[in-house]
């Protein structure tokens, strides 16, 4: 019987020990202080071409293109939000030709809002040359993007070696979007 009232007292004093041992005011005006920074990453375009794709009827052609529709901006959320976005564009280029690679941007209107341009080498033995290319939006380049609607992305083939059916290489664009929240409270 001792022994029981022994266990009880020491599990009574074990409870008051933990409960009024390890507390501390929890402060809830730290929620005032959230900030969020998540970061939100997406494929844009992929474009797998052999070198005779830029033949039509028979005859050389000097681009390529392709395009996206993006309705990421038509959420006032992200809009209010996004502090910055990245663009990472990769070609790998086996063609004997280099390229030039341009992005528009267009908003609803079909109005030219940002463009930029970079260079794919030549590979003068088909081997696979891969060239990247990093766009920054900050400030009105971020504006830009935010009224954005549609993606155009083509591939100039430069002046060289003429292009045929035999024609050995192909070119391949992959891109990126990587985009910046902060959300404060």
């Amino acid at each position: 019987m001792f022994n029981q009232i022994f266990k009880y007292y020491i599990k009574a004093f074990l409870c008051v020990l933990v409960c009024v041992s390890c507390t501390k005011d929890v402060d809830f005006n730290q929620f005032n202080d959230l900030q969020l920074t998540p970061v939100f990453e997406s494929s844009l375009v992929y474009i797998d071409e052999p070198a005779n794709k830029f033949l039509v009827n028979g005859n050389e052609t000097s681009y390529l293109q392709d395009s996206v529709n993006i309705d990421f901006f038509n959420d006032s959320f992200v809009v209010d939000h996004l502090v910055k976005a990245e663009f990472l564009l990769e070609t790998t280029n086996s063609i004997n030709r280099s390229f030039i690679v341009e992005v528009d941007m267009f908003d609803d209107s079909n109005q030219l809002q940002h463009r930029f341009s970079f260079s794919s080498s030549g590979s003068p033995d088909h081997s696979p040359l891969v060239t990247e290319h990093l766009e920054v939006f900050e400030n009105d380049a971020l504006e830009a993007l935010k009224n954005t609607t549609k993606l155009v992305f083509t591939l100039y083939i430069l002046p060289g070696e003429p292009i045929n059916e035999n024609t050995i290489g192909r070119i391949t664009l992959k891109s990126k979007g990587s985009f910046y929240l902060k959300i404060e409270r």
